[in-house]
């Protein structure tokens, strides 16, 4: 039996060289490399000069630690990244090179949220057991994406917070001297970078939450700090050239739409900039398409808006995100009512919109659009959501896939979601931390 790690064919020449031209625009060692991606020096060292092939294991490593986007990791990993489920976990930002963090992503992206915080929670507390400062500071801004991903707000921005807190403290910089002392040197320690990293990854996951709370929630107060993180995640992230500043401009361009005074030319640079960051067909374009269409909605230029949306829609659908395909289903809600006026279609698609991911204002749209229904209707949309009845057929196409490799089955996540709903339609129900659904073992 061969023994020893997986081998496959790649392109050897160019991986060498878009790994040396990183180390060298960057200023990096192979001490330095070595570091931020567990791969041992020596095998770096011939990996680099030819000698050997690299094994699967170390390219995701090296990728990872030089902040390669899903466009190059897909072109050197081919049959691992390709797949939906990585499209999915990649979606705002790359894997952690933490295996236990990758495992709570893993778990988010098949909708096991239980499961996932409580993994995520788990590598927290080892590194707050250990008295690893930057273990903790990393976990804390998973923690705070996992809670931004299910609207629990105030969890979000309180995970969040710490994550940036201790960075800071870590490095005994404020966040805006961080990013001018990476202006000013490229020649930064190993754990430096680490931290700065992690440090941007806060940034973006608390501009994120804003963003939706100022949009979607019409809670303005937000705008000044919104401004102002986005403003320190975008400096950050041009400074270190990270493929997830596209991700910040998309996000930022969210954000101006909610403000009177913004014009639209400002918010099509910020699109367009975003765009120009992007690999095309990819599922971050569907949502940047999306983003086209919030903006749009937001700027009440309906027709347009609807034609983004509807291509979004479909695009998400064939990458089955769940977490984002219902938030497009609830805005195309929102703007059939304003539009047309057809009340049906618009209560149709917000249910649909709870059925893939009921949370936040998705929720709470579809919980008032059924209220205003008769118990009749209402129970007959429901019934014809858990049966995979049109139009709510899409809900069972995409948890299908949502479900693979985990122990739950798409009828189970259904049954989930509905259930969400039907307790929220009760007039006692008020959840800000709802339970997320337990794992059945097989």
């Amino acid at each position: 039996m061969k023994r020893g790690r997986r081998r496959d064919d790649y392109p050897q020449t160019e991986f060498r060289g878009a790994v040396l031209g990183t180390l060298t625009r960057r200023n990096f060692s192979l001490r330095a490399l070595e570091t931020l991606s567990g791969v041992n020096r020596g095998t770096l060292s011939a990996v680099l000069h030819g000698k050997r092939p690299c094994e699967r294991e170390d390219r995701a490593a090296i990728m990872h630690a030089l902040g390669f986007g899903s466009e190059i990791q897909i072109q050197f990993l081919p049959d691992v990244l390709a797949s939906a489920e990585h499209d999915r976990i990649l979606l705002d930002g790359r894997i952690s090179a933490d295996p236990q963090l990758q495992r709570g992503q893993l778990l988010m992206s098949r909708a096991q949220f239980a499961e996932a915080y409580h993994q995520l929670r788990g590598v927290f507390d080892m590194a707050a057991t250990a008295g690893d400062a930057l273990g903790q500071a990393e976990a804390a801004g998973w923690l705070g994406w996992f809670h931004g991903e299910l609207e629990h707000f105030r969890e979000s921005l309180r995970w969040t917070g710490a994550s940036i807190s201790a960075i800071e403290s870590h490095l005994s910089m404020s966040t805006d001297e961080i990013t001018d002392s990476v202006a000013v040197s490229r020649s930064l320690s190993s754990t430096s970078e680490k931290a700065i990293q992690v440090l941007s990854r806060a940034l973006r996951v608390r501009s994120k939450v804003l963003a939706v709370r100022i949009v979607h929630h019409l809670e303005f107060d937000w705008l000044a700090e919104a401004k102002q993180r986005f403003r320190q995640s975008v400096g950050l992230d041009e400074r270190m050239e990270v493929p997830e500043l596209a991700h910040d401009l998309r996000w930022k361009a969210v954000a101006m739409s909610a403000e009177d005074r913004s014009h639209i030319r400002d918010i099509e640079r910020l699109l367009y900039e975003s765009r120009e960051r992007l690999p095309s067909g990819g599922p971050a374009e569907a949502c940047l398409i999306r983003e086209q269409g919030i903006i749009r909605w937001q700027k009440n230029r309906l027709a347009k808006a609807a034609d983004f949306l509807w291509e979004a829609k479909e695009k998400l659908a064939f990458f089955a995100d769940a977490r984002a395909l219902g938030p497009t289903f609830c805005v195309l809600s929102k703007l059939i009512i304003q539009d047309s006026g057809d009340f049906r279609r618009a209560r149709h698609y917000a249910v649909v919109a709870a059925g893939l991911h009921p949370y936040g204002y998705v929720l709470d749209h579809c919980v008032d659009q059924l209220r205003n229904t008769a118990a009749v209707e209402r129970q007959r949309d429901l019934d014809d959501l858990r049966a995979g009845q049109k139009p709510f057929d899409i809900v069972h196409r995409v948890m299908a896939s949502v479900a693979s490799g985990s122990p739950n089955t798409s009828g189970q996540l259904v049954e989930h979601n509905v259930g969400r709903i039907r307790a929220n339609l009760l007039p006692s129900a008020v959840s800000e931390l709802p339970a997320p659904p337990v794992t059945r073992p097989r």
